[in-house]
């Protein structure tokens, strides 16, 4: 039996791209300068909830609904915010490490965990209102609708759950290559079906109420002599939009699919494990390189790219407005024109964060490595605040000032 390795995606990506010797080695982009601001921000708020993920490579994103924001951090904390003040409503502390999360829906908070638990809480109270155990550990945000609780383990298997109760419904279990990512494509319940994508660059439909697969397709096929080459892990979440399926992998192709049947639309080569955002007629994208690509949803078409946050770890796009916002390793969030790609506005999130308060150490607090004050995962827009999380457990709230 191959025992499966993971590697993290950034660590992955320098390998690509970085050569044997010192002389070959390729560095980030310093922090790209804005030749003229025409978008600027002030802080409402900020707060500093939990430990964060710190050097851990999670994807804990928080989520709102029901008028509130949650999140989570990897020693368990699970906390619920206002999100016109960022004050706390509730914080419940769980035993168990957190993975995964934070999902909302059906006035449900639900995380994942990395001994295979996934856990439902009230939205109101932060009380658990089920527990169920799957396979092995959770590293892919939860989907939820319908009655359906889906989690896509790192073992490659896909756990359809009761939504009440957290009873198993089915599973399906797909081997994998003997070298991954260290990541896994969170679910996406759409259509009556339920989609995910996979580390053998598949993506799957299954029909939600009883398992059955609908209908496979191959994002991108393996390639090379190496196990490292022929890495194409599906780990960006697959996008439904009308009744087209968009999904990308790493080392490979983005691909539109009709849901229904799975005949191809359009394909482009290009490499991603970062989720898709999709804008109006546009599909912004944050290639493994730290590329920002907006294309046409329609036939994949290329607008523009943006070469500014090479290696920067940058996350997922977030449109907003006119322009979209990016965060990177560094504790910068960068906003874009969405019409050209242009870099128009910047924020360094680090002045927002009062680090008298952060540690015991007041030299550890002045020392801001990407570890512990880069962004951590896609900035999100609550009404009309855009919310950013740092790996340390710090949540910044802006508004956008109107007279930018």
């Amino acid at each position: 039996m191959i025992k499966t390795k993971y590697f993290a995606p950034v660590v992955v990506a320098l390998l690509l791209l970085s050569g044997c010797g010192d002389e070959d080695e390729v560095l980030p982009n310093p922090i790209p300068s804005v030749p003229e601001t025409k978008v600027r921000y002030s802080e409402a708020w900020s707060v500093s909830v939990g430990d964060g993920i710190q050097d851990e490579f999670l994807k804990l994103e928080p989520a709102s609904g029901y008028g509130k924001i949650f999140l989570a951090d990897a020693s368990g904390s699970v906390t619920a915010l206002d999100p016109k003040t960022g004050k706390r409503i509730w914080q419940t502390k769980l035993a168990e490490r957190v993975s995964a999360g934070v999902t909302v829906s059906s006035r449900m908070a639900l995380v994942g965990t990395r001994e295979g638990q996934v856990i439902a809480l009230d939205v109101e109270s932060g009380e658990e209102l089920w527990q169920s155990q799957v396979s092995s550990e959770i590293i892919a945000t939860p989907a939820a609708a319908d009655g359906f609780v889906v989690v896509n383990t790192v073992d490659g298997k896909i756990f359809a759950l009761d939504g009440q109760t957290g009873e198993q419904k089915w599973f399906y279990d797909r081997s994998l290559p003997s070298l991954t990512l260290r990541g896994t494509s969170s679910p996406v319940i759409a259509l009556g079906a339920a989609i995910a994508g996979f580390a053998n660059g598949k993506v799957g439909v299954f029909i939600l109420e009883s398992g059955q697969l609908a209908w496979e397709r191959q994002v991108t096929a393996p390639s090379g002599r190496s196990d490292l080459e022929r890495l194409v892990d599906v780990d960006a979440q697959p996008i439904v939009f009308g009744s087209t399926l968009y999904a990308a992998s790493f080392n490979g192709n983005m691909v539109a699919l009709d849901l229904r049947s799975g005949e191809a639309m359009w394909s482009r080569e290009l490499s991603s494990f970062q989720n898709i955002e999709v804008d109006n007629q546009t599909l912004l994208v944050t290639q493994d390189n730290g590329y920002i690509t907006s294309l046409n949803r329609n036939n994949g078409a290329l607008l523009w790219t943006q070469k500014a946050l090479f290696l920067r770890q940058a996350t997922s796009p977030t449109a907003f407005g006119d322009h979209i916002v990016v965060g990177d390793m560094g504790g910068y969030l960068h906003m874009f024109d969405k019409s050209d790609g242009q870099i128009i506005g910047q924020i360094n999130i680090n002045s927002s964060i009062n680090y008298t308060d952060c540690y015991d150490s007041s030299e550890a607090c002045r020392f801001h490595n990407h570890e512990e004050y880069g962004v951590a995962a896609k900035p999100f827009v609550v009404d009309d605040l855009l919310v950013v999380l740092t790996r340390n457990g710090h949540l910044i709230a802006y508004q956008q000032l109107k007279d930018a």
